[in-house]
């Protein structure tokens, strides 16, 4: 089973799509009220799923969301962290930010990635499983007016590489996949990007979730730790 933190709306709506695509019962998670909705389309189409809205932006409340889905669907086998705030993703100045819009834009977020990051842990320690973050080439690259959004994604990536090597004897792999920042939200790339190699933007669910299925096959379980970029090749960072 896999669940989709975020996967009520945006791009973790298309990942939940993308891994029924390839099999996968999906557990719908998130604070935003359309994640039965999402389950309910995905059952409609003749595939399994549940939705859970709840908060997941403590640890407490993550590991009650994770357990009713796993209530319903059995065991999980992946946990895809894909919720972004939209008010993080306000453009502003560095000096125009003040400490109350960084724990906003960026405490926020990591608090939210460690507590469903501890959540996983309690669900797959003691049978391995994998753990997928998105965090978009902002991290990578840096972006002029999304300094708090642009932190809490790198911030996210190193929390994903000390938990790739802290929970590796459990069994669980840790990774990211980073799409470009636009597919969360409605926000600019970061200035002097290169066009996509591949000539487009990269759709949710038929070019993102397939990686992210590939990290959670069998076929991926010594890749751990490591960041794929799956932009169409904008951002072409080591």
């Amino acid at each position: 089973m896999a669940l989709v933190v975020g996967g009520g709306t945006g791009l973790g709506r298309e990942l939940a799509w993308g891994l029924s695509d390839a099999g996968a019962a999906v557990g719908v998670v998130g604070p935003t009220g359309q994640e039965p909705a999402v389950a309910e389309a995905l059952e409609a189409d003749g595939r399994r799923a549940v939705g859970v809205h709840a908060a997941v932006d403590t640890r407490a409340a993550a590991a009650a969301a994770f357990a009713a889905a796993v209530n319903e669907l059995g065991p999980l086998d992946v946990v895809v962290h894909a919720l972004t705030d939209p008010a993080a993703l306000t453009p502003a100045a560095i000096l125009d930010t003040d400490a109350s819009a960084w724990d906003a834009r960026c405490e926020a977020a990591l608090r939210g990635a460690l507590a469903c990051a501890q959540a996983a842990w309690t669900q797959l320690h003691a049978r391995g499983g994998q753990i997928v973050f998105v965090t978009p080439t902002v991290g990578l690259s840096g972006v002029a007016r999304l300094v708090p959004y642009a932190s809490a994604v790198e911030g996210t990536r190193a929390l994903a590489k000390s938990a790739a090597r802290q929970w590796g004897a459990d069994g669980i792999t840790v990774n990211c996949v980073a799409p470009s920042v636009g597919l969360v939200g409605d926000a600019a790339g970061p200035p002097g990007a290169e066009a996509p190699a591949l000539g487009r933007d990269a759709d949710g669910r038929t070019d993102v979730a397939p990686v992210v299925a590939l990290l959670a096959a069998a076929g991926a379980h010594f890749v751990t730790g490591t960041t794929i970029t799956v932009d169409g090749g904008s951002v072409m960072a080591p």
